[in-house]
């Protein structure tokens, strides 16, 4: 299965109906989806998500379980694919839909007013064990799910640099991101090239997807693999999780988050 997943621009969505009736209790995604959704900010700092789940030949899909961050509720689509999510926190936030029978789909996106997405599933073959794909795909979904928890709960006390903003920036190296990142310096070029702490120009403690990386520069990983960077001055503000006994928090955290 392959899932994919777009982030466009759009201030104003044509797709989506003048007006209509959303509700938790609709019906919701099934299979190799489309979801287009939109986001719109309100006064108390929160968005409103609207979307809708099709397959690949735009049919819309009811009766798929939408997840967006910590918003408490159960939301799935409508008759005709159709979902909203209301009181998400403006920002980064991360999402996932699910129905039986097909391969579910998670992501981690960083939303401006306007902002749509499609997410593109796949129907899992008749000719697989269904029960037994459905329950490895579930299991990976479930971790998915989990690691964009903790890359949220990381960037609260952290300068983030989303999947967005380095696709922006356009990197040659990982350490291209650090050139302009305030407390950090780099020190060489190219591939051998050292993120430093201005502080003492000592390395930055390293995480990959929450777990400490020993012996790595930041360079191991290419820019196109990074879904979210994290980076923290002073280790002590780093969560409790990316914390590491006996490091020297003046030196900083990197938190790297891959695909």
């Amino acid at each position: 299965m392959v899932a994919s997943t777009r982030l466009d621009r759009a201030r104003e969505r044509s797709t989506l109906p003048p007006s209509r009736t959303f509700g938790r209790g609709a019906t919701a995604l099934v299979g190799a989806a489309l979801i287009a959704l939109t986001l719109t900010a309100s006064a108390s700092a929160q968005t409103v998500l609207v979307g809708k789940v099709t397959d690949e030949s735009g049919t819309p899909i009811p009766g798929a379980d939408v997840q967006v961050g910590t918003v408490q509720g159960r939301f799935t689509t409508d008759a005709d694919g159709w979902f909203r999510v209301t009181g998400v926190p403006v920002g980064l936030y991360y999402f996932g839909v699910r129905r039986i029978g097909y391969r579910p789909a998670a992501d981690l996106l960083r939303y401006a007013s306007g902002d749509t997405i499609d997410v593109m599933l796949e129907r899992i073959s008749p000719e697989l064990d269904t029960v037994k794909v459905q329950a490895r795909a579930d299991a990976m979904w479930m971790r998915e799910l989990r690691r964009y928890e903790l890359a949220i709960d990381a960037s609260r006390f952290g300068s983030v640099i989303s999947e967005d903003d380095i696709t922006k920036r356009r990197p040659i190296w990982t350490s291209d991101l650090f050139t302009t990142q305030a407390g950090f310096a780099v020190d060489g070029g190219g591939v051998t090239a050292r993120v430093v702490s201005t502080r003492g120009r000592c390395a930055p403690t390293l995480f990959i997807d929450g777990q400490i990386a020993r012996g790595f520069n930041v360079n191991d990983i290419a820019p196109s693999f990074i879904k979210l960077l994290v980076v923290y001055r002073s280790a002590n503000n780093a969560p409790a999780q990316l914390q590491v006994v006996g490091g020297n928090p003046n030196c900083g955290l990197i938190a790297i988050f891959t695909m």
